[in-house]
């Protein structure tokens, strides 16, 4: 049981590591005043440069996986709830007083380890098309393109649930759909009277 809870508590350090943050630090960059100011790679993207930005959005996804990819031979439920927390670290990080990113590529990272290629395979495709069709979106366009992923990841995780029992993923992807939901909680409000019209 405790080697169960250290497992979730360091996937939550790994991913409260705020590696965008660090960087802009680093660089004198402050990203609160960068488009939402989110603290994630696309703003430190916008800030520093596509080099900058691609390692910090290669160290997000890293946190996603590391150290969990080393315990995948654990209770699946435990996996799922050391992903998650890997995720909750991001979104909710202690090293910025609780108020983190919204996490997505930390998502593609714990989707990684307990499906392997498909989940992000799926979330990827689904952003691809997405970013083909609007070739310049907003910050609530780019929340609209996020839950667009989500929506077809569920259709994914219950086909594991019904056809390979995987229950596990349900954990996953509820609390990921949760974190996310409040993540996006104002683009949320800003889209709603578009998608009515």
């Amino acid at each position: 049981m405790s080697k169960n809870i250290l497992i979730v508590l360091v996937q939550f350090i790994s991913g409260s590591i705020m590696y965008s943050y660090i960087i802009a630090k680093l660089l004198n960059i402050d990203l609160s005043k960068i488009r939402d100011g989110n603290p994630g790679s696309s703003n430190l993207w916008r800030g520093a440069g596509w080099k900058y930005g691609i390692l910090a959005l290669l160290l997000d996804y890293s946190k996603g996986v590391f150290p969990l990819i080393f315990f995948r031979d654990i209770n699946p439920y435990v996996l799922s709830f050391a992903a998650l927390a890997g995720i909750a670290g991001h979104a909710f990080s202690p090293m910025l007083k609780f108020k983190g990113g919204k996490a997505i590529a930390t998502t593609f990272g714990a989707w990684s380890v307990l499906t392997k290629w498909e989940a992000p395979t799926l979330l990827g495709t689904i952003f691809t098309i997405f970013s083909l069709i609007k070739h310049k979106t907003d910050r609530y366009e780019d929340a609209l393109r996020y839950f667009i992923g989500l929506f077809a990841l569920l259709i994914y995780v219950i086909y594991r649930v019904l056809y390979q029992k995987q229950y596990h993923l349900i954990i996953l992807y509820v609390g990921n759909l949760i974190i996310a939901i409040y993540k996006h909680r104002v683009e949320i409000i800003k889209l709603l009277p578009k998608i009515n019209t």
